[in-house]
């Protein structure tokens, strides 16, 4: 009998790990993944779930099983007083456990959540679950719920499962935020796309969660700011990050009503950047059993518009001087290359002779180890910024 079970656990997990790699590239295929755990234990309730620290409550990310749930009710109140919380918390991660074992009967009989929540529902007594995954702020959980009295047995059908498949699961919540960052914007595509400087989406943690154009190709050129491993938003200067960090847990953490300054402007080399930093509140329950956008969608977002504001001419051209020993007519040349055109065009801007400018720019390039006009182009994008 041991080896039946073994073979057909075997096969079980076989076929939800096909299911699950569809899942990691199609997050709406995550239902599927729980009917197929519900194929294994017919009648279970099924409960892929996120757990966020800046949401007032679980989010039910996918399942089956729950058709006779009332989820406005558990939104409402229950989901705000589930004991599991805390617990799921303190476990580790990808280690199946069986409900009674993590939370004494006894104990979670005394709750409201189990009284006047799980006990009315029938059949939902016991569980057996995994935690997926947790980082800082939040976790994923999938559980099954069924009758407390087929305890032992439905755990002992479930837990090689979920320990086998757990760490290809976490492998497919990693693969499902970056899908979903790519295919949906928060805000909704025409804001995002017709915000003309650039945008981005951060949560508390200052993760970004979707970004514009603008910000993409700002982010590309990893000299002002970079997006780094986990989504983070890093910027090239450390005080800099540091003010922006608790500028976004601030407004993250703000409630409706409540007031505060949320601009700031930084200085990143001899370019100056303005960010401004406003709070959006989502509302999560749209995002109910809708697959594990849940899970990556905060209650409150913050909006991030970047401006890159005009720098004075004179710290440019010092910056120039100083990194290569330019005098000021040779700095102000590369800076002029910025604006582009020939170098007799240069000239006649700068209100110069040709010759005196081709002497000048022999000499940057000398001076700067270039010997082309788009190579001094480069150094002084590094150095000063583009214009404007």
């Amino acid at each position: 009998m041991g080896s039946r079970v073994s073979d057909s656990s075997e096969r079980a997990i076989a076929r939800l790990g096909e299911l699950i790699d569809a899942a990691a590239i199609a997050p709406e295929h995550w239902v599927e993944v729980c009917r197929g755990i519900q194929d294994v234990l017919p009648g279970g309730r099924v409960l892929m779930q996120g757990y966020d620290s800046s949401a007032p409550y679980a989010m039910p990310l996918a399942g089956v099983g729950w058709d006779d749930i009332n989820f406005d009710v558990y939104f409402a109140h229950y989901a705000a007083i589930n004991p599991w919380i805390p617990v799921w918390t303190d476990l580790p991660t990808l280690r199946s456990a069986l409900s009674d074992e993590v939370l004494p009967r006894r104990i979670l009989e005394r709750t409201e959540f189990f009284n006047d929540w799980i006990k009315p529902m029938g059949g939902a007594g016991s569980a057996s679950g995994i935690k997926i995954v947790q980082d800082r702020s939040r976790m994923a959980t999938l559980c099954v719920h069924y009758d407390d009295r087929r305890a032992e047995k439905s755990h002992e059908a479930l837990a090689p499962i979920f320990q086998a498949l757990a760490p290809k699961m976490r492998r497919a919540l990693d693969c499902n935020r970056a899908v979903l960052r790519n295919n949906r914007s928060l805000l909704g595509d025409s804001l995002m796309r017709n915000l003309i400087d650039p945008a981005l989406v951060l949560d508390g943690d200052c993760r970004v969660l979707d970004l514009n154009a603008a910000a993409q190709e700002l982010s590309a050129s990893g000299r002002s700011l970079r997006i780094a491993a986990g989504d983070r938003l890093v910027l090239g200067d450390a005080e800099a990050q540091s003010r922006l960090t608790l500028l976004v847990a601030s407004v993250c953490a703000r409630r409706p009503g409540s007031i505060g300054r949320h601009e700031i402007s930084l200085r990143q080399g001899p370019e100056k950047l303005s960010f401004s930093v406003l709070p959006v509140t989502q509302n999560l329950r749209d995002y109910a059993l809708q697959g594990p956008i849940g899970l990556f969608t905060p209650g409150t977002i913050a909006l991030v518009v970047i401006r890159r504001e005009l720098t004075d001419a004179s710290a440019e051209l010092e910056a120039l001087r100083q990194r290569f020993d330019l005098s000021p007519q040779e700095a102000r040349i590369a800076l002029a290359l910025r604006d582009g055109g020939t170098v007799a065009e240069i000239a006649e801007r700068m209100g110069i002779g040709y010759e005196t400018a081709r002497v000048h720019l022999k000499s940057a390039f000398a001076k700067t180890d270039t010997h082309r006009q788009r190579e001094l182009l480069a150094l002084v994008l590094d150095t000063a910024g583009p214009r404007g």
